[in-house]
């Protein structure tokens, strides 16, 4: 493998006449706020990385999961692959947020492309009933806190993916009005609701806080349940 350039947190490598980049912007975020683990953070993302080095691997459709990203995640890979879009999968959630597809392997998170379920024969439109599915029956959630103010856990990684499953509801989440979110990062899912001031304000706090110190970033919005969907909160 080449090096051939280092631009602050992106580096750009060649090998076997095929070149990529390296974002390390998560990487200096786990650091900065836990300098202790520097040791297992460089070994988290050299094991990501050299995925890419490896032979292809098909498709496992049992590792099919969804993820949530955000307006600032598309206009930035339309800035560094104009054909990214064409190539790969997502949906328009809300005005804000974006359904991307990814196979979770043991090492890293690959997004899946339109050529990856050509190759296992495997039709797009199952694709979001597949994810959801494996999302469903491979994660326990537990929910934390109370007097109307809640975080749901489900390992780490797929927190804000959630938002997708058939569980909002008062039953689950007793919350004053409507339920209310905010999903700042990957593994960060805050609830509240629309009627709790206090709480709400919490919640903003939170969301931008994350949104400037922490890593894996999805919104920076904080979200409404409204007729089934959540919607950008007003």
């Amino acid at each position: 493998m080449k090096i051939i350039s280092i631009n602050e947190l992106e580096v750009k490598s060649e090998f076997n006449e095929g070149k990529h980049q390296h974002f390390l912007n998560n990487a200096y975020s786990e650091y900065i706020n836990d300098p202790k683990f520097i040791k297992e953070i460089i070994e988290k993302y050299v094991n990501g990385a050299s995925a890419m080095f490896l032979p292809k691997e098909l498709l496992d459709v049992e590792r099919i999961l969804p993820v949530i990203k955000d307006r600032r995640f598309i206009e930035s890979l339309q800035e560094l692959n104009a054909d990214f879009g064409e190539n790969h999968i997502y949906e328009f959630y809300n005005e804000e947020l974006v359904v991307f597809y990814v196979e979770d392997r043991e090492n890293s998170i690959h997004y899946i492309a339109k050529d990856d379920l050509k190759e296992i024969n495997f039709s797009i439109e199952n694709l979001r009933e597949k994810a959801l599915e494996n999302l469903s029956n491979n994660f326990e959630m537990k929910r934390h806190g109370e007097n109307g103010y809640f975080m749901l856990t489900a390992g780490g990684n797929y927190e804000s993916s959630l938002i997708l499953l058939n569980i909002w509801n008062h039953e689950n989440f007793m919350v004053d009005g409507n339920i209310v979110i905010g999903i700042p990062s990957r593994d960060v899912l805050l609830i509240t609701g629309s009627k709790d001031s206090l709480n709400l304000h919490r919640i903003y706090d939170s969301v931008q806080d994350i949104n400037e110190t922490g890593d894996h970033i999805v919104s920076n919005k904080i979200f409404e349940f409204i007729n089934g969907t959540f919607e950008v909160l007003k």
